[in-house]
């Protein structure tokens, strides 16, 4: 990229768990009155649209529950949207209030929970040139969030992205195409053209050459999994989709990155449970609201290898917008970090979005230990959050 256009700002989405109604799809009508706090903005329940999730059970009885539920209310297959398969089993539809209380009575159901819709937060992000930058003898830049933590050689390691999708021939990072998918429906393509997803790969995994920007794991496997599209608009169906194809798809050791959160979800709460459970690490960003993040989901998970990750800046202070309290494990850089970004570039941006993706990378690393090399200052929960270690 020529010097000029490093220097131009631009606006783009910071973190996933921050929502506006903005961009949100024509077909889909939101309730004014649902509107929940989620990070830093709100999250908006889509009127008369429902996730089911029936209790566990094999494939078969599992299919055959769901023909029954759908046969017994009348439910025909136009009014169902998207269909699970996985670590939880059901479908997302249209439904009425009284077939709501129907299903949420019934035996085979586990939960039934309003849709979402969500959009990413705006903020500015600034493009930069590596060549100007440069941090190390080889032209590299080594940006100062993955120096703190440390980093490594990350080949080999697989790391599945939730988010806007990851510019795949992006010469910075190493793109799994094989595995990458898209879960917005009638939209095959895994790329990314709002650039956070991008952004979160790069701090993983970014190339260890001599050229833009190292990541904590260089060189890791990204698997883009996208469930927002060039607009910043996503939905808890596509969240819970993308979550349930890595539980049928990843494997012990694997790590995913979910810098995005929901109002509080239990059932996508319980899937991160169980896709941790497999022993698969999960690195979640706390939020951007500077508030308890107890009713955001999956930043309210207090569970074995799930890592809440608050923000703090390079002076180990904990940043003022970034959400705390006890499902918190740890602090990460997400303050001035610089990353890779879509178009083959680079930028430098803030969030909780950029902090979890330090942990991420650490996790591929370890094997599942991050270590502390003490504690940040100015924790307003009163329990400073350990800083994130390689």
């Amino acid at each position: 990229m020529k010097t000029s256009n490093f220097k131009k700002a631009v606006s783009f989405f910071a973190l996933a768990s921050a929502f506006t109604m903005a961009g949100c799809q024509k077909e889909e009508i939101l309730e004014e009155t649902s509107a929940s706090p989620a990070a830093s903005g709100t999250t908006q329940a889509v009127s008369g649209k429902y996730i089911v999730i029936m209790k566990n059970g094999n494939a078969t009885n599992v299919q055959e529950q769901r023909n029954r539920l759908l046969q017994k209310l009348g439910i025909n297959s136009e009014r169902i949207s998207d269909v699970f398969n996985g670590a939880s089993d059901g479908f997302t539809g249209n439904l009425s209030k009284e077939e709501v209380q129907q299903l949420k009575q019934d035996g085979d159901v586990a939960y039934v929970e309003q849709e979402q819709a969500i959009n990413l937060e705006k903020t500015t992000a600034t493009l930069f040139s590596t060549t100007s930058t440069t941090t190390s003898t080889s032209g590299q830049t080594i940006p100062w969030g993955v120096a703190r933590v440390g980093y490594g050689d990350g080949t080999g390691k697989t790391v599945w992205v939730i988010d806007s999708g990851v510019q795949s021939n992006h010469p910075d990072l190493n793109v799994d195409k094989t595995r990458s998918k898209s879960f917005i429906s009638g939209d095959l393509s895994y790329e990314d053209g709002y650039g956070h997803g991008t952004a979160v790969a790069g701090i993983i995994g970014a190339k260890n050459n001599s050229e833009g920007v190292v990541g904590v794991a260089a060189n890791a496997s990204i698997v883009a999994l996208r469930v927002f599209d060039n607009t910043g608009y996503g939905t808890l169906t596509r969240i819970y989709s993308a979550l349930n194809h890595v539980y049928k798809y990843g494997k012990a050791g694997d790590v995913v990155n979910m810098s995005l959160g929901v109002a509080a979800s239990t059932l996508l709460d319980d899937l991160v449970k169980k896709v941790a459970a497999r022993g698969i690490f999960v690195a979640v960003a706390a939020g951007n609201s500077y508030t308890n993040c107890s009713n955001i989901s999956p930043a309210r998970v207090v569970a074995s290898n799930v890592y809440v990750v608050s923000n703090m800046t390079s002076l180990s202070a904990f940043n003022p917008t970034s959400n705390f309290g006890a499902s918190v494990n740890v602090a990460a850089p997400g303050t001035d970090v610089q990353m890779t970004w879509k178009g083959s570039g680079y930028a430098t941006g803030n969030g909780t979005s950029y902090a979890a993706p330090h942990v991420a990378g650490i996790l591929a690393m370890t094997g599942g230990r991050v270590s502390s090399q003490g504690l940040v200052t100015a924790d307003p929960d009163g329990k400073p959050d350990p800083i994130a270690l390689k």
